[in-house]
């Protein structure tokens, strides 16, 4: 096991962290998915008792993988939002982080999780469709957008886990098939699809990443 895996993608080496986040070094572009931002919040709104501070350590986690990773741009695969409500806690910390890295340059593809984004104030471009750079696609579902097969997509939405044997729970997993990646929820509050048919998926484990598998061959 180790903290990343390198891979290539359609030609482009990209990077994974074990901390759920994936690495464009071609364009300095660290891309993450389903932050689910102000779910805590709106937990506790509907009565179910949940301690503070997650978006606040989820925020922390994305500063450390910037840090980390030297990037220069940060892409949201969708889900940046958890809810419709915008005055809550979630706001404050995310206007802390924006300031922070106020460099950065920023963008989301909206997901179904993401009907606030216009009014939410994010203070970073945002849209529905996906966005094509190179030969890779960056969508928020799977199947998202009109594609003749040209690119390989890399998306969120599932929240894909693994069984690993001699284990016990599931763990977050990047599932990988010949043409698309899907990147497991960054957010540390979410449930999952469990993997079956994907040809190599790769276990977030902590701080390490297990390789459950060979890489398909067309991927590289």
């Amino acid at each position: 096991m180790a903290e990343t895996i390198d891979l290539v993608l359609a030609g482009e080496p990209v990077r994974l962290f074990a901390d759920r986040a994936l690495y464009w070094p071609a364009r300095r572009r660290l891309l993450v998915a389903d932050v689910h931002l102000g779910k805590d919040d709106a937990f506790r709104a509907a009565g179910i008792a949940l301690p503070t501070g997650g978006t606040r350590h989820d925020l922390e986690r994305l500063t450390a993988l910037i840090e980390r990773s030297g990037a220069a741009s940060l892409w949201v695969l969708g889900d940046l939002l958890h809810g419709p409500r915008v005055d809550t806690r979630w706001r404050e910390e995310w206007a802390r982080f924006r300031a922070r890295h106020a460099g950065l340059d920023m963008r989301l593809v909206e997901g179904n999780h993401d009907r606030a984004a216009a009014r939410a104030g994010l203070g970073i471009p945002h849209g529905r469709e996906p966005l094509d750079d190179g030969p890779l696609r960056f969508a928020h579902a799977p199947g998202e957008g009109r594609d003749t097969g040209a690119h390989f997509t890399v998306c969120g939405h599932v929240h894909p886990v693994v069984n690993v044997p001699g284990f016990r729970g599931r763990f977050p997993a990047f599932a990988l098939t010949e043409r698309q990646l899907v990147l497991p929820a960054f957010s540390l509050f979410t449930g999952g699809w469990l993997v079956r048919e994907a040809q190599a998926r790769f276990a977030c484990m902590e701080a390490q990443l297990l390789d459950m598998g060979p890489t398909p061959t067309r991927n590289r």
